[in-house]
């Protein structure tokens, strides 16, 4: 059997409601020779079932069965056994366009690059948005090339973060699945997942270590991932340890970026970064204490414990707040004076 241009790979954990839809969508993909890899992560519902099943009728599925440890390990069990030219991901409960695959890697041969990004369609928008609403985000007005060491060095930077007059906190966009990679170099260089359980993006971790050894990349105008915000994702749950994670996270990223980057050219993509993460920390926590009537001088104490945090005073006290986008603007100046309920207002806005 020829080696397949594209290997596509699925983390199902109690996915049997969205299930079936994602895949049907990998099936009618325009480009045919692929293979999908679905890691069942020792789901507790039918999805096991669902997987073999669907393996039964097309045999460019391939199952994996494994002891539960959340997705990050299920894309590592998935990357031992991938035999495409390139990978791609998808995450169980959404789907993609039927010509997503086709375009990536004709535009990875075109341009000879080892990774292709694309946009992402947000069904249901955002964490405020309405039911049926759906936002489309690219990233590229045209194609654009990152082929020397300067220019991937903000690529890197980009992923994380974004400087203060740009109108989204991540410039490039953190996550994996709207884009393709070369098999060849995540193997070589053996590049993994972290887990997820330990760290808040395990996506750009592997963004940053794969375009640390790459030599050219490519964004294109185009958007063919629909990710979507379902009332159980996991990315729209509230958490309480989301504070702490990203602070185990921001060290990660700064041990990478240290090794070829000077601190005052990546700290405003870190700074950037952690109001973002502070915005959306106190946004689920306001939401949280509304929808479970928990008293406001608890909620307060949980928002004092983010915006007093030493890396928030720090960042907050630095950065250039005026430059920001107004909303994003406002928020900020809320953390940095401890208007605890100018923030609770403001989330309460968002949320009608």
């Amino acid at each position: 059997m020829s080696q397949p241009k594209v290997s596509i790979i699925v983390p199902v954990y109690n996915a049997e409601k969205y299930l079936e839809r994602g895949i049907n969508s990998l099936k009618n993909q325009t480009l045919e020779d692929i293979e999908i890899i679905l890691v069942d992560d020792s789901s507790t519902d039918s999805s096991l079932e669902i997987c073999n099943k669907l393996a039964l009728v097309d045999s460019r599925i391939k199952v994996i069965h494994k002891v539960n440890e959340g997705a990050g390990y299920a894309r590592n069990a998935a990357l031992e056994v991938v035999t495409g030219e390139y990978i791609g991901f998808l995450d169980s409960d959404d789907f993609v366009e039927k010509n997503m695959f086709e375009t990536l890697y004709e535009t990875a041969k075109k341009y000879g690059s080892d990774l292709v990004m694309s946009g992402v369609l947000f069904v249901d928008g955002n964490m405020f948005s309405h039911e049926g609403e759906c936002d489309r985000k690219t990233y590229f007005d045209k194609d654009t090339h990152f082929d020397n060491e300067e220019s991937l060095k903000k690529l890197r930077m980009g992923i994380v973060g974004a400087t203060p007059d740009d109108c989204d906190d991540s410039k490039y966009g953190m996550s994996i699945w709207k884009n393709l990679f070369k098999t060849e170099i995540i193997k070589k260089n053996k590049i993994s997942f972290q887990s997820e359980r330990e760290i808040l993006s395990e996506d750009a971790l592997f963004m940053i270590d794969y375009i640390s050894c790459i030599s050219k990349a490519t964004g294109i105008n185009e958007a063919f991932y629909n990710y979507c915000r379902n009332e159980d994702s996991i990315s729209k749950s509230y958490k309480k340890d989301r504070f702490e994670k990203s602070l185990i996270f921001v060290g990660e990223v700064e041990k990478r970026f240290k090794k070829d980057i000077k601190n005052e050219e990546y700290q405003i993509y870190i700074e950037r970064f952690w109001q973002a993460m502070c915005r959306v920390v106190c946004s689920q926590e306001i939401m949280y204490a509304k929808d479970n009537n928990i008293k406001y001088s608890d909620l307060k104490q949980r928002l004092k414990a983010v915006c007093t945090h030493s890396v928030s005073v720090k960042t907050l006290k630095s950065y250039p707040i005026s430059k920001l986008p107004f909303k994003q603007r406002v928020f900020a100046y809320g953390m940095k004076y401890r208007l605890y309920f100018l923030l609770k207002v403001l989330v309460g806005l968002r949320a009608k």
